[in-house]
């Protein structure tokens, strides 16, 4: 999906897909590190997370911290219906993007189980 709509904008020969795994990893996007720390203490509900929403709110506005969130939320919501539900990726995506999970460990996580 990150590299789907990446092209679409233009913005993929600017992007590092490292940044979405390695939190010291220049991803290429924006104010990147602040939305991925935003992103890990959303998930993982840490103390971090109120002044996070207010760095976002000074540094790139309320509705940029509105799309951060819903992004965040919707990740989530994705990620765990297709994990409870144990969906494997389809050929298509899962051919397409072999390469990218494996550079990024993808393939290491407990959901990848689903895929055989």
């Amino acid at each position: 999906m990150l590299r789907e709509s990446s092209q679409r904008s233009g913005t993929i020969d600017n992007l590092n897909l490292q940044g979405t795994v390695n939190p010291d990893a220049d991803s290429g996007v924006p104010q990147g590190s602040l939305l991925t720390a935003f992103a890990e203490a959303a998930v993982r509900q840490t103390d971090a997370l109120p002044g996070l929403r207010d760095q976002i709110v000074s540094e790139l506005g309320v509705q940029e911290l509105v799309d951060a969130a819903g992004v965040v939320a919707n990740f989530q919501r994705m990620v765990r219906i297709a994990d409870g539900c144990g969906i494997p990726l389809d050929e298509f995506t899962k051919d397409a993007t072999d390469d990218v999970r494996d550079e990024l460990g993808i393939h290491e996580y407990a959901s990848a189980a689903n895929t055989a």
